[in-house]
């Protein structure tokens, strides 16, 4: 009876992520099929698969003896991120002394083509780890990734930490997520890394005080709580945070050298203003490109110029009203306070229409959130 109340309790659960948009069915590896009792079972968090022959381990109070249990097992002690499981995988091991695991899963549904997706997982480094390392990732495919290109090392992940860091930290959960545009058709999530030994950084471990048992000479991480949500239904898709708790705000700067011989007409095409994410604010140091602009119309009063705000496709998601054209307008503001000709300019914007990239990285994304600019006539 009491599996049974679990069993529904479960499904309750994984509905009501699904309702707020999770694609990722089971996502915090519940209800395994039968007890556990032995390495490798992740099979039964169904539907997870291993993609290899070595198989990534699950971990539940439902295991048969403590070596697989929650919180205490054979790799130190885990509390999960939520729920009562987690799987476990191995991103590294010395000289490649144990074969690497990965996780798979086929999504609910499909990805629509252009729509944004936040990819997330939860990690942390088991406490008889004897390594860390970088190179976690996550990786979004139309069809299951086939074993030969993973053994290739031809996998690039989508979703990493954006400074590809080592993650050492072991008694709490760290999130891992990015923004993703579709290509569309993408039904696949794979977990693991999917870089060679030569490029992974690892970093060795001392085991802590009170833990007992002998440290496995691997990066052996704990994963919980994975999700791909489309970014219509979210506020934010940032995990990293500076030391004040704050989302990180990358804001993209590009400097065109001074010893460049270009005409009039190319300086201005070639300036930029960028914008931190959901704002229309001007700050300090994209005011030396605006002057910049301003005195060479200001020489030049006969040109006509066409103001063009863009946002970038992660905010668009998020902002009510036209906030592409809020930034043009921003900029033909300060323009004409700086001595610009208001009748000569003209501003409009095309929100995330035009991007000037594709990369789904924070610092990809900043490159969207800009003004730019366009003499139509001389005359």
């Amino acid at each position: 009876m009491k599996s049974i109340i679990y069993s529904l309790a479960f499904l309750l659960v994984s509905m009501s992520a699904f309702a707020q948009g999770n694609l990722v069915p089971n996502y915090g590896f519940e209800d395994p099929t039968k007890k556990i009792k032995e390495a490798g079972a992740i099979e039964l968090a169904e539907p997870w698969e291993s993609l290899t022959d070595t198989k990534p381990d699950l971990f539940n109070p439902k295991s048969k003896g403590e070596d697989w249990g929650v919180p205490s097992n054979v790799y130190g002690e885990a509390d999960p991120n939520s729920g009562e499981g987690y799987a476990g995988l191995v991103m590294y091991s010395y000289k490649d002394s144990d074969p690497r695991t990965y996780l798979q899963v086929k999504l609910y549904s499909p990805l629509e083509e252009e729509k944004v997706y936040c990819v997330k997982m939860h990690v942390m480094l088991a406490m008889l780890a004897k390594y860390a390392c970088n190179n976690l990732g996550m990786y979004v495919s139309e069809k299951p990734v086939d074993e030969e290109a993973l053994e290739a090392n031809a996998i690039t992940p989508q979703i990493q930490h954006t400074q590809n860091r080592v993650f050492n930290e072991q008694f709490a959960w760290e999130p891992i997520c990015q923004s993703y545009i579709a290509k569309g058709g993408e039904r696949y999530l794979t977990i693991g890394n999917f870089a060679p030994s030569s490029e992974t950084e690892e970093e060795k471990i001392k085991k802590p005080k009170g833990i007992t048992g002998q440290q496995a000479r691997t990066a052996y991480y704990y994963i919980d709580d994975v999700s791909v949500i489309n970014m219509a239904g979210l506020d934010e898709c940032d995990c990293e945070v500076d030391a004040s708790g704050s989302a990180l705000k990358v804001q993209y700067s590009k400097e065109v050298s001074s010893d460049m011989e270009v005409d009039v007409t190319d300086d201005i095409q070639m300036s930029r203003v960028y914008f931190d994410e959901m704002t229309s604010e001007i700050n300090e140091d994209n005011m030396v490109a605006v002057a910049k602009v301003a005195a060479l119309l200001k020489d030049h009063p006969k040109y006509k110029v066409k103001i063009t705000g863009h946002t970038d496709p992660v905010e668009e998601a998020k902002v009510t009203g036209d906030v592409s054209l809020q930034r043009a307008q921003s900029v033909k503001d300060k323009l004409v306070e700086l001595g610009a000709y208001p009748n000569k300019i003209l501003v409009v914007g095309v929100q995330d229409f035009d991007p000037a990239t594709d990369d789904v990285t924070p610092a990809g994304q900043a490159q969207n959130r800009r003004v730019v600019f366009e003499v139509t006539s001389k005359e």
